[in-house]
């Protein structure tokens, strides 16, 4: 009976050797599945950061441009209120042109109504020497 009992040792023995040996096996490759998403993590974090830097910059980009075009509005608003005001200044000029260009055509009838001779003016160098 020891003897049988001895075998049946042995061979749980050879069994849980041999499972043993799977075991390590798959430990094995654990380990390097493991090393394999430390690295892949590593890197991925490496990308993130670069990532993050290149969104930051973006943003810190974009604010830059909020401000810049908020300077810009301004002086559009402000370049329109000049505008506006040129407009109306331009109107008024406009209309008191129009008041004086009628005022000039009305002028312009009645000194050719006058018939008056106008005089001729002779330059200078047509009158002679003792002319002036």
């Amino acid at each position: 009976m020891t003897i049988r009992y001895i075998l049946r040792l042995r061979r749980q023995l050879a069994e849980a050797r041999q499972e043993n040996t799977c075991l390590e096996q798959g430990l094995h490759s654990l380990d390097g599945e493991i090393a394999d998403v430390r690295a892949a993590n590593t890197e991925l974090r490496a990308q993130a950061k670069v990532e993050l830097e290149w969104r930051l910059a973006a943003v810190t980009v974009i604010e830059q441009h909020n401000v810049e075009r908020a300077r810009l509005l301004g002086r559009l608003e402000q370049a329109i209120d000049w505008a506006t005001e040129v407009g109306r200044t331009n109107a008024c000029i406009d209309q008191r042109n129009h008041g004086l260009a009628a005022d000039n055509e009305r002028l312009r009838r009645e000194l050719a109504s006058l018939k008056r001779p106008v005089a001729r003016v002779i330059p200078l160098q047509q009158r002679g020497p003792d002319a002036a």
